[in-house]
Formats: structure tokens, C-alpha cells, sequence
């Protein structure tokens, strides 16, 4: 795994609880929400070594964040456990 792809997953695991922490995707990795959890989610699948259940809650936030919103509803970003 390289540091970014390290880095990608420090930063999911400390901002899951809080919604993810999108407004601090941009300025910490360069890249759009939509963009980094389309990278996490591949890293997610490409890496065997990621804790089940880590993997489990990061890919259903990226699930959530990438789903399209839809027409006259707020999109609900509940709150994702990544311990225990």
C-alpha cells in the first residue's frame, strides 16, 4: 500500500463517524469528494490486509457518498462506526 493510499485510509477512518469529512478532501488530497471515495472504494476492494469490518462500514460511506441524490430530497449522511 503506498503512503497516499495510507493517508486515504487514516483520513476515512478518523472523519466515518462525522460524515466523512468532505469539506477536508479537497485541500488535504487535491481531489473532489466524489473522486476520493471512488478511490477509497477501489482500495478498499484491492486490498486483502484492510480489518472486515473497516472495510465493511468505509464502503458503505463511500456507498452513501457516491449514490446519486435524488430530486426534492436532502441526502442523509448517517453517521458510520469505524470501531468496534
Amino acid at each position: 500500500m503506498t503512503r497516499e493510499e495510507l493517508d486515504m485510509l487514516d483520513f476515512a477512518v478518523k472523519w466515518a463517524p462525522f460524515g466523512g469529512g468532505d469539506e477536508h478532501i479537497l485541500p488535504e488530497f487535491g481531489v473532489f469528494p466524489t473522486v476520493f471515495y471512488r478511490r477509497l472504494q477501489r482500495l478498499l476492494t484491492h486490498h486483502p490486509t484492510i480489518n472486515d469490518k473497516v472495510k465493511h462500514r468505509l464502503d458503505e460511506l463511500c456507498t452513501t457518498k457516491l449514490a446519486p441524490a435524488r430530486p426534492g430530497r436532502k441526502r442523509s449522511y448517517s453517521r458510520v462506526r469505524t470501531a468496534g
